[in-house]
C-alpha cells in the first residue's frame, strides 16, 4: 500500500504537457491614435501593455477594437515593413472591430495602411502545448504548491530551487532546444513581479504579460541553455507571511502559558 502511495505521488511531480483552450484577446485602438505623438496607439485589454506588442497561442484569435475617431487598417508586414498578404482588416471605422485568428506559430508584425506608419505591433504565435511542473514551493506549505507552466520543446528538470532571500527561481533545461526562447505562466502568488532574468549567468532582456493573476513571461534562450535565474519582487508572498504568522503564534502561546505558570498563585 505503502508503495503505491509513493508511485502516485511520484507521478503527481512529473512535467505534463497539457492542451491549451483558444483565448479570446483585445486590441483596443485608443482615441489619438491618428496623431503620431500619441502616447500610445494600441492597448491589450487584458494587461493594460500599450507597446503593441502581444504573445499568444496557436488558436487564439485577437480582436481589434477602433474607439479612435479615424479610419484605421490591422495590416500584416514583413520584418522590413513591407506588406506581405498574411492579413489585413481593411478600413476599421469609428466603432467597428476586426478579428483575426492565428493558426500557426510565428511572428507577426503589423501597422496602420491608412497614412498612420507610425502605429506597428508585433504579434508572437507559440505553440499550444503547455508544459507543466506541480507543487512548486510545496517546501514552504506542508506540500502544497503551485503549478508552473512553460512551453518548450524540451522538459525542464521536475525540481525549482527557490531562494526566498534573493526572491528568485531557478528552472533547469533537461536536454538542448530547437527554440530561441522559453514561455513562462508564473501564478502571482508564487512570485511577483518577475522583471528580471539571467540564462546562464547572462542579464537578458524579456517581454512580459501580466494578468491579476498570472505572468507570461517569454526568455530567450540559446539551443544549449542550461539554467534559467527569474527574479521578482517577492518569491511566495503568501507562504512566507504564514509561516511568519504560525510561528509568532507559537512564540506568543509559549510566553503566554509561561507567564501563567509563572504568575499562578500557589493553593
Amino acid at each position: 500500500m505503502k508503495s503505491l502511495f509513493f508511485v502516485l505521488a511520484s507521478l503527481m511531480l512529473v512535467s505534463v504537457v497539457v492542451p491549451v483552450f483558444a483565448q479570446e484577446n483585445t486590441i483596443i485602438i485608443p482615441t489619438g491614435a491618428l496623431y503620431p505623438n500619441s502616447p500610445y496607439f494600441w492597448l491589450d485589454e487584458s494587461t493594460g501593455n500599450t507597446n503593441g506588442e502581444i504573445t499568444i497561442f496557436v488558436g487564439d484569435t485577437i480582436t481589434w477594437k477602433n474607439e479612435d475617431s479615424a479610419f484605421h487598417t490591422v495590416t500584416s508586414v514583413d520584418s522590413f515593413g513591407n506588406i506581405d498578404g498574411i492579413f489585413d482588416s481593411g478600413f476599421i471605422r469609428s466603432g467597428d472591430s476586426y478579428s483575426e485568428k492565428f493558426t500557426h506559430p510565428g511572428i507577426y508584425h503589423y501597422f496602420c495602411d491608412n497614412n498612420h506608419p507610425w502605429m506597428t505591433g508585433v504579434i508572437h504565435v507559440v505553440d499550444s502545448n503547455i508544459q507543466m511542473i506541480e507543487n512548486v514551493g510545496s517546501e514552504f506549505n506542508e506540500g502544497k504548491g503551485y503549478s508552473v507552466e512553460y512551453v518548450l520543446d524540451v522538459p525542464l528538470e521536475n525540481t525549482v530551487l527557490i531562494d526566498d532571500e534573493e526572491n528568485t527561481l531557478t528552472f533547469k533545461i533537461t536536454k538542448d532546444t530547437n527554440r530561441s526562447q522559453i514561455i513562462f505562466i508564473l501564478p502571482e502568488k508564487l512570485i511577483e513581479n518577475p522583471n528580471t532574468v539571467w540564462v546562464d549567468g547572462e542579464l537578458v532582456d524579456v517581454t512580459s504579460d501580466i494578468t491579476e493573476t498570472k505572468t507570461r513571461l517569454i526568455i530567450p534562450i540559446e539551443n544549449n541553455s542550461k539554467e534559467i535565474i527569474i527574479m521578482g519582487s517577492y518569491v511566495i508572498p503568501e507562504f512566507g507571511f504564514l509561516t511568519i504568522g504560525v510561528l509568532g503564534l507559537g512564540i506568543f502561546s509559549s510566553l503566554f502559558l509561561i507567564r501563567s505558570k509563572l504568575f499562578t498563585p500557589f493553593s
